[in-house]
């Protein structure tokens, strides 16, 4: 998700008045009376999320996740997910109802007696617009299973599931989504399908993973797998989504029913709008498609060349894009852009100027390979794909030897910090000193470690990383040790005096 870069040795206080038109921070979200004043032009939610239900985690998970281990890629479960997700939209009543099924191969332990997914649609900020989710009919290998739903989490429990055997979940399920400008919504003609359909958590170290939705960034963490999407809705409706639409859309009166299947991705997103115009480009075999509406057609040019520039120049410098397509999208949001595998959203409210559009659009491609390719943990570790999202961008437009940031004067502010670590703090700027670590100093810190290493070295070196991570998920210590194994060198010294810990981790 993108936001601006900001200059060397800008103070806390004045964060708010220099941030980019392409996020907007409710005045409540920030602490100092200096940092109230909101960024010109861009949208602000009506209401502000309670941010109560940010400082501390669910109370079911302290139960389920301590700290002191060290995270054991081994343990990383339900491994190999494949969904089967078959839903009608409604367009009049701008609701989701259908089916979903996903099997999985137990690697967590012997007689699992419990699985979580996460419910992204029942986060306070789209239920008080009209959002929700809710299930039924769940079933574990085609029998009735007890469940609850906890705010975001489902809990299915009393299972007993063998290790190392593949086992299979089914359910109903209903989605309402909210009125409002966001990644999960709809806004005049254009639905936004973010993370709508209940999604396996997951289950490391630390045990299960139902972080609170986090409305200022990502709380997102899931594992690569496959999925078959069935959609049926109006036949006029023009439909971007990750993966490739299997065949032509079945019409059945009004009626269009659309398939499309994706592998090796941790997520599946879809933009609809029946006024979309498509143009298309090619670049290293992959098929690069802009979906705008009128009134962004001005950017339609300009955002299929940076997404054709930024796959071509991050295919070079990170690794190649493994996917056959990219859908880069027009909406209206109160940020600058999110991303989904193979599926970008671009927010354009209000007049944006073409160079600001076509930089928010190489941060979220960039998000391709950092999250998307290279997963992590958005919750716990989020500089491992914003700071280097932003760094990939600052690359495109040409301005790495801009990147001269200095961290906040709170020491206690890491740029490895969890999100809990800036939202605890929320009523003394928290909100902003997120922004500010993750995205600014963090793409900083990514910039200096090229300039300590050189180009070559430092390119290499991120070459091997992504090769040793495609599809995976990995953490602050995976980094650091394939960066320290690949130019050998003590690169400790270097984290540290950057404010990345892994006992922040740990």
């Amino acid at each position: 998700m993108k936001i601006s870069r900001l200059t060397k040795r800008i103070s806390m206080g004045a964060i708010a008045l220099v941030c980019s038109i392409g996020f907007a921070l409710p005045a409540s979200a920030i602490g100092t009376d200096s940092m109230k004043q909101e960024p010109k032009g861009a949208y602000v939610p009506s209401g502000t999320p309670d941010l109560s239900t940010l400082n501390s985690p669910f109370s079911m998970k302290s139960s389920m996740k301590g700290k002191g281990n060290k995270k054991n890629q081994q343990a990383l479960g339900p491994a190999n997910p494949s969904y089967t997700i078959d839903v009608d939209y409604n367009s009049s009543t701008h609701k989701v109802a259908g089916t979903l099924e996903v099997t999985f191969k137990n690697n967590i332990k012997n007689n699992l007696s419990e699985l979580y997914f996460n419910l992204w649609g029942n986060a306070e900020v789209f239920k008080e617009n009209g959002g929700g989710m809710n299930v039924s009919d769940v079933k574990v290998n085609g029998k009735n299973a007890a469940f609850e739903i906890n705010e975001t989490a489902l809990h299915i429990k009393d299972l007993s599931l063998s290790k190392n055997k593949k086992a299979t979940v089914s359910m109903d399920f209903e989605v309402s989504l909210p009125e409002q400008q966001d990644r999960f919504g709809w806004y005049g003609e254009t639905v936004s399908m973010g993370n709508w359909f209940p999604i396996l958590a997951v289950y490391d170290d630390e045990g299960w993973n139902v972080d609170p939705y986090y409305p200022y960034g990502e709380s997102f963490y899931s594992l690569s797998g496959k999925y078959d999407v069935t959609v049926t809705t109006d036949k006029n409706q023009v439909i971007a989504a990750t993966g490739e639409e299997v065949g032509k859309a079945k019409i059945t009166g009004d009626k269009a029913t659309h398939r499309y299947k994706a592998k090796d991705v941790r997520d599946f997103a879809l933009e609809m709008n029946p006024n979309y115009r498509v143009i298309s480009t090619e670049v290293n075999n992959i098929k690069v498609n802009v979906y705008y509406s009128d009134e962004h057609s001005k950017y339609a040019a300009a955002l299929l060349e940076s997404g054709e520039d930024s796959i071509r120049l991050f295919s070079e410098k990170f690794g190649q894009y493994p996917w056959p397509e990219l859908d880069i999208v027009t909406m209206e949001g109160w940020f600058g852009g999110m991303e989904y595998p193979q599926l970008v959203m671009i927010s354009l409210a209000g007049d944006r100027p073409l160079d600001w559009a076509k930089s928010v659009n190489a941060h979220e491609i960039g998000h391709q390979w950092f999250y998307g390719i290279i997963g992590n943990n958005e919750y716990d570790e989020p500089w491992l794909d914003e700071s280097f999202a932003s760094f990939a961008a600052a690359l495109y437009d040409g301005e790495l030897d801009s990147l001269q940031v200095e961290p906040t004067e709170e020491t206690y502010y890491h740029l490895s910090s969890q999100i809990s670590d800036f939202t605890a703090r929320a009523d003394e700027g928290g909100i902003g000193a997120y922004y500010y670590m993750i995205y600014n100093y963090g793409s900083s810190t990514i910039n200096d470690l090229r300039e300590l290493l050189g180009d070559e070295v430092f390119y290499s070196a991120m070459q091997t990383y992504f090769k040793q991570q495609k599809f995976g998920i990995s953490t602050t210590r995976d980094f650091i040790a394939s960066m320290e194994k690949s130019t050998g060198r003590d690169l400790m010294p270097f984290f540290r005096d950057h404010r990345v810990l892994l006992s922040d981790q740990e």
